[in-house]
């Protein structure tokens, strides 16, 4: 039986499917175009060019708006049968790999990072979906437009790492993807839980339903008929909604636990933290990592965890923690040889902001001077509190754009300043790249310079248009001399 209903309706009117896409502009001869409703753009807008472009078959949730010269199909979940589509269009490649998944609100990427390094280092192909880019056995194939794919580029890419004999995949599960079904079909044999922090209430409206977003992703580990083998739920012990999911969890799956304070399967001792590496020890055996502050130990234990229920040995998990240089906008440091430190992170909530602050406070010998902004059609409620945040812990705020998007930028800062009444010590420089400046110009000896919010993003979206930027070329290059305030 066809798992999907869009291909078993175009093999009953005798179609010959070549191809899946929402974007009309991709439609080629024997296509299915799905006119999905985003927030920015209406494919139902871009039927007519699909057809003319070659497509065999249309699905939407509306009836057509008028007479359709191919297959049209009317779906009461369009996101399921896209799903379901994908799945079965590209040969359901996730059966064929051992599939981790990572959720929660922080710590995705790293741990991600992490677990690559390791299971590659103890010889295995690994495939990474994640924030900063897709990756083929380290290989970059695209940089990341999202954290999870979309339903029909996610399956291509999975299909891809299957043929390339990936054994392993790692990806970052996003709860817009859990909400949306981009991940409906894949069966995980590891899902690990960092943390659940204040984000995407714009999407999700109340933080009960960005928790049980989450928590689909490990109904689908425990659902009985997940045919993977040795499933483990891999939970922060010392996050309450951590502890919320292992009660959900008890009886039905395999769980392994980590953290830094509660009891707990994998618990980190003696952190010694440095502005290079973080050390400690878990059940005193030693380990190291070139990530900095006491989140990334976390980050560490999980990905620790997740490697061993992979099959991985204990000098393998040793071995491949300490050989990741980084990850590219984690409190990446940029040195041009100047007498202060310099930070980029992406940090872009309040929680995150201070993490950053929290990482350097044992190193501070000077000030610390932030530059950072908040996104434009994203949730507003952050803004106050991350003004708050920014004033409260640095010497002085370097308030700027980071992608306003389509929102206006005034509004941005109205509603950032309201956290920020009773501070003074911020100034407003709307461009990007001359607040880095200022802040660099500004810095003295020992001082530490973040720039937050943008981390590894190489872009800046104003308005609709999105051009080139990179906060950490931006700072090489003020370091350097080659650009002036």
């Amino acid at each position: 039986m066809s798992d999907s209903i869009v291909l078993e309706k175009a093999r009953q009117a005798g179609l010959i499917i070549t191809g899946l896409t929402f974007r009309s502009q991709d439609v080629r001869p024997g296509f299915v175009f799905f006119a999905l409703k985003g927030a920015n753009a209406d494919g139902n807008q871009f039927v007519s060019d699909a057809v003319t472009r070659g497509a065999a078959m249309v699905v939407s949730s509306f009836a057509p708006k008028e007479p359709c010269s191919v297959l049209y199909y009317q779906s009461d979940d369009i996101d399921r049968d896209m799903a379901d589509a994908a799945y079965e269009f590209y040969g359901r490649p996730s059966d064929a790999m051992k599939m981790t998944g990572v959720t929660g609100t922080k710590g995705k990427t790293s741990i991600a990072y992490l677990i690559e390094s390791v299971l590659s280092g103890a010889g295995e192909k690994v495939g990474a979906l994640g924030t900063v880019s897709y990756r083929i056995a380290g290989r970059k194939i695209c940089s990341a437009p999202n954290t999870t794919p979309a339903a029909l580029p996610l399956f291509e890419l999975l299909a891809q790492m299957k043929k390339e004999k990936c054994s392993s995949v790692v990806m970052e599960v996003s709860s817009h993807s859990l909400e949306l079904q981009r991940v409906r079909h894949i069966w995980y044999d590891t899902a690990v839980f960092t943390n659940l922090q204040r984000d995407h209430l714009d999407f999700h409206h109340t933080f009960e339903n960005y928790f049980l977003a989450k928590q689909k992703l490990f109904e689908n580990l425990a659902d009985p008929a997940n045919p993977k083998q040795n499933r483990t739920a891999v939970i922060n012990a010392d996050d309450p909604y951590g502890r919320r999911l292992l009660e959900l969890l008890k009886g039905r799956v395999k769980t392994v636990t980590f953290g830094l304070e509660n009891e707990a399967d994998l618990k980190a001792e003696n952190i010694r933290e440095f502005l290079t590496h973080t050390e400690f020890t878990v059940g005193g055996v030693k380990a190291k990592i070139n990530l900095l502050g006491r989140h990334n130990v976390y980050n560490a234990l999980a990905a620790w965890a997740a490697c061993a229920a992979n099959g991985a040995a204990q000098e393998d998990i040793i071995r491949g923690l300490a050989a990741l240089p980084g990850v590219p906008g984690r409190m990446e440091r940029v040195d041009e040889g100047q007498n202060f430190f310099t930070f980029v992170d992406f940090a872009y909530t309040d929680e995150s902001l201070q993490r950053a602050f929290k990482t350097v406070e044992p190193f501070k010998k000077g000030r610390v001077l932030l530059v950072f902004g908040c996104g434009g059609q994203r949730d507003r409620t952050k803004r106050p509190l991350m003004g708050r945040t920014a004033c409260t812990n640095a010497d002085r705020v370097f308030l700027t754009n980071d992608n306003p998007r389509c929102e206006d930028p005034n509004q941005i800062f109205t509603d950032i300043l309201a956290g920020m009444k009773e501070f003074s010590n911020y100034e407003i420089v709307p461009d990007r790249a001359e607040a880095i400046g200022r802040a660099l110009a500004a810095a003295k000896e020992n001082d530490i310079v973040i720039v937050a919010g943008k981390g590894h993003e190489d872009y800046q979206i104003v308005g609709t248009k999105k051009r080139h930027f990179s906060d950490q070329e931006t700072v090489r290059a003020f370091l350097r001399g080659e650009k002036h305030v």
